[in-house]
């Protein structure tokens, strides 16, 4: 018997070993995609945050949007690798600042491949916790994150974390070692972004099935460790008060849609919580069919077994998608912290499923275990290849004659981009403000302008994906849109560099997802020559007439 348990133990070791690395080098090969030029708006603005730090005479990082510890994070680390080879481009240059911020968001997904495991085996069972580090580690969702200097995987670290303290407070309520690590950790995940402090929700939902008396001045220590961690690590919080709520009430202006811009426009007709759904089948893959029947099977499992440990996870899971699905903005990267919660539920059902029927449930794990993979081998390939606006600038140097007028859209990462042996200067360059209002200005505007450019080059389909769908807002522009892509404004179409996920020569389109899933690392670029050199009034009747 004890050398069956070891043996067992040895086999899951070793599977979660494989799965773990090969989770791992999905998420650290290529961070360097991009070649330094950082398409991520967010991106730039946490590397410009952390240019201004200067241990400890500046600590100040004058963005509010994001947490503060990640951006003392990201400068020390850079102050280390500057004191190792003396390369004092580790925290000045943007670039580099990224590749740091890449190498610890793809560390700590990593990590969190094991942490999903040990979750799993204490709420359910050990089957359950292999099955779900499988799943997060082939999540395409989490495999872009890790790409990226953003926070998400590290909010997805520390929820793990706090979920697993919590499972482990079920089993021992009285251990102060747990409260004393939930604190700190708590803390560090409200420094990363302040909206962490929804995952209060899971600790918190422990006292209903817990005796209090033996646990809440625990849970008060922890609250006083968290509050302290988080004055430590975000003091430009209090000290600048005034920008630091100037900035949450922007933010919360735009999550609400009391604030439009620009950017969140896309949202305009979109269903709350239907849009999320739709998206999560994009972040998780199909195994996001399994979750959604788990969630009614596991609640009839939890009452019938009377089980309460899985319950904080899944309270805290549904709660969040409740409240966030609300919002008028819909960016897919406020779903991430509900991903390990329904890939957990994904993984108890198939092995519930395995339980009652070996054969059937046997074949969906192989079954939903293979599309998972082939789904994330098939994005992963996008980082095997140049980024496409990378191979366009290559192109535009190469067939676009030097000193042409190239028309961008605001808004957008106009390109050409700078290359090693390249410049945009090289090119007369003027940028369309798409954005403003549509009116008889604009017309004139647009004629203007198409009537004297030699090329347009739309670098993703961030504004024409909203804009062509809003004609009521955006009549003029819409219409523009339309008329450039049919070839009636005299452009016609030269040239299209796409970069869609696909494996074994099978494609698969995402135009369907949300843009931010799509314009950061892979954008559809496309170019168009003015061939037929329309008039400017000949321009005006195409965009005047109905």
């Amino acid at each position: 018997m004890k050398f069956s348990i070891l043996k067992t133990k040895r086999v899951t070791f070793i599977i979660l070993l494989v799965i773990t690395l090969t989770g791992g080098f999905l998420r650290f090969y290529n961070l360097n995609w991009d070649e330094g030029h950082f398409f991520h708006p967010d991106e730039r603005n946490i590397a410009l945050a952390v240019t201004r730090i200067h241990f400890f005479n500046e600590l100040n990082p004058q963005f509010f949007a994001y947490g503060s510890f990640p951006i003392y994070l990201y400068r020390g680390v850079g102050e280390l690798l500057k004191f190792i080879d003396n390369n004092t481009d580790w925290i000045y240059d943007w670039g580099y600042i990224n590749l740091i911020g890449r190498y610890i968001s793809a560390l700590v997904s990593t990590i969190s491949i094991l942490l999903i495991y040990r979750v799993g085996k204490l709420l359910f069972n050990r089957n359950t916790g292999l099955i779900a580090s499988l799943l997060l580690a082939f999540c395409p969702f989490l495999i872009q994150l890790a790409h990226f200097s953003i926070t998400e995987s590290l909010l997805i670290f520390w929820l793990l974390l706090i979920g697993l303290l919590t499972a482990n407070i079920f089993r021992k309520p009285n251990k102060l070692t747990n409260y004393l690590i939930l604190g700190l950790v708590g803390g560090l995940a409200l420094s990363t972004k302040v909206a962490a402090i929804s995952f209060a929700l899971v600790p918190v939902s422990v006292f209903p099935f817990t005796k209090i008396k033996n646990t809440i001045i625990r849970f008060l220590l922890a609250l006083l460790i968290a509050g302290f961690v988080f004055g430590c690590t975000s003091p430009f919080i209090y000290l600048d008060k005034t920008k630091f709520l100037e900035s949450m009430n922007y933010e919360n202006g735009v999550v609400t849609g009391r604030l439009r811009v620009p950017y969140t426009m896309q949202f305009e007709n979109s269903v709350n919580y239907l849009f999320q759904i739709h998206n999560l089948f994009w972040q998780i893959g199909p195994i996001m069919i399994i979750s959604l029947i788990g969630m009614f099977l596991l609640v009839c499992y939890l009452i019938k077994r009377r089980l309460v440990s899985p319950l904080p996870l899944f309270i805290f899971s549904l709660t969040y998608f409740a409240y966030v699905g609300s919002w008028y903005a819909k960016f897919i990267r406020y779903m991430a912290p509900i991903i390990p919660e329904l890939i957990l539920i994904a993984s108890f059902t198939l092995i519930f499923i395995r339980q009652k029927n070996k054969v059937l449930g046997n074949f969906l794990i192989i079954f939903f275990a293979l599309v998972n993979i082939f789904w994330a081998v098939a994005f992963f390939n996008i980082y095997l290849i140049p980024s496409t606006r990378i191979t366009a600038s290559e192109w535009i140097y190469q067939n676009i004659p030097e000193k042409s007028k190239i028309l961008q859209e605001h808004w957008d990462d106009g390109l050409p981009i700078p290359l090693k042996n390249d410049s945009p200067a090289k090119y007369n360059i003027e940028q369309l403000t798409i954005y403003e209002p549509d009116n008889e200005q604009k017309i004139d505007y647009y004629c203007n302008k198409l009537a004297t450019a030699d090329y347009i080059v739309i670098s993703s389909r961030r504004l024409y994906g909203t804009l062509m769908y809003l004609p009521k807002k955006y009549p003029i522009t819409a219409k523009f849109y339309q008329l450039l892509f049919s070839g009636k404004l005299g452009y016609l179409q030269i040239k299209q560099i796409s970069s869609y996920p696909g494996v074994f020569g099978i494609i698969i389109n995402d135009d369907s997802s949300e843009e931010t899933f799509q314009v950061y690392d892979h954008p559809i670029v496309l170019v168009f020559k003015n061939e037929f050199h329309l008039s400017s009034p000949q321009i005006y009747q195409l965009l005047k007439n109905d």
